[in-house]
């Protein structure tokens, strides 16, 4: 299934009580029955970074956009190497 990563930022998501109660919840990470966000980093900087594994990119915008994000790119992945495994992404 394919994967996206984005980066952007969110107001207040840099107070940790903030992103707890936006992503405390399971149904956060289950915006649909195809789609899955996987991860979500509050980085130092105040930016945000989020993967998504959906079937169409426009499924990930949309939980983008429901959740106030202020999008700077969102980009395919193409190729995973995580703790030993490497697979690519089709």
């Amino acid at each position: 299934m394919p994967r996206w990563i984005a980066i952007g930022t969110a107001p207040g998501w840099d107070d940790i009580e903030t992103f707890n109660q936006e992503m405390n919840d399971t149904a956060q990470w289950r915006p649909g029955p195809r789609t899955t966000i996987t991860t979500v980093y509050a980085l130092d900087d105040g930016r945000l970074l989020a993967e998504c594994h959906a079937v169409e990119q426009k499924d990930f915008e949309d939980w983008l956009q429901e959740k106030g994000w202020q999008t700077e790119s969102i980009t395919p992945i193409k190729h995973v190497a995580k703790t030993g495994s490497v697979w690519e992404i089709t």
